[in-house]
C-alpha cells in the first residue's frame, strides 16, 4: 500500500529540524569563545612570543627548540650583556623587552621550576661568571586581564618552565 506524507510525518520532520537549528545556535558561539578576549589580552601574542623565545631567540640550535643557550639566556635576563654578543644571539640585551620580542604590549618573561606554579611560582636564580641573576624580565605588575603562555625548556641539562605574560 502506497501512502503519501502524512501530517504526523511532516510534524516530526519539522520538529527535528527546529531542534537541530536550536542546538547549532546554542553551541556555535562557544566555538569562538577562545578568541573573544578582553582588550588588553591576546592569547595569540603570548603563544607566539613563547614560541619565538624557545624556538629561535634563546634556543641553542633552532633544530632543537626548547633547549636554551645558557649565554643567550643570561644575556636576555640581564646577567651579562656581553655574553649575548659573544654567542651571537641576535638581539641587543639593552633594548626594552617589547622591542626585542616585537610586541607592542606589556610583557613579562619568567623562568620557573617545573614543580612551581606557572603564574605565581618564584623565578629561578642562576649564576654566570660568578654573578647571580634572576630569570625574569619585563614589567612585573600585570593588569587584571593577562594572558599566559608557557613552555617546558632545558638550560644546561636542567628542566624549567618559561612563562610569558602579556597584557
Amino acid at each position: 500500500m502506497n501512502r503519501a506524507q502524512t501530517v504526523i510525518d511532516f510534524g516530526v520532520g519539522a520538529g527535528v529540524f527546529i531542534i537541530a537549528v536550536g542546538i547549532v545556535f546554542a553551541f556555535v558561539p562557544t566555538l569562538f569563545e577562545p578568541f573573544a578576549t578582553a582588550a588588553g589580552s591576546s592569547p595569540v601574542v603570548a603563544d607566539r612570543t613563547a614560541n619565538h623565545l624557545t624556538g629561535s631567540l634563546l634556543a641553542a640550535d633552532p633544530a632543537t627548540p626548547s633547549m636554551l643557550s645558557a649565554a643567550c639566556t643570561a644575556a636576555f635576563f640581564g646577567a651579562n650583556e656581553s655574553l649575548g654578543d659573544a654567542a651571537d644571539c641576535g638581539f641587543n640585551a639593552a633594548d626594552p623587552t617589547g622591542d626585542i620580542l616585537g610586541v607592542d604590549r606589556e610583557v613579562n618573561v619568567t623562568v620557573r621550576n617545573l614543580s612551581a606554579s606557572p603564574t605565581t611560582g618564584p623565578p629561578v636564580s642562576r649564576t654566570v661568571d660568578g654573578v647571580d641573576y634572576t630569570l625574569t624580565r619585563g614589567a612585573s605588575n600585570p593588569a587584571s586581564e593577562v594572558t599566559v603562555a608557557s613552555r617546558a625548556v632545558m638550560i644546561e641539562g636542567d628542566q624549567y618552565r618559561l612563562v610569558v605574560k602579556v597584557w
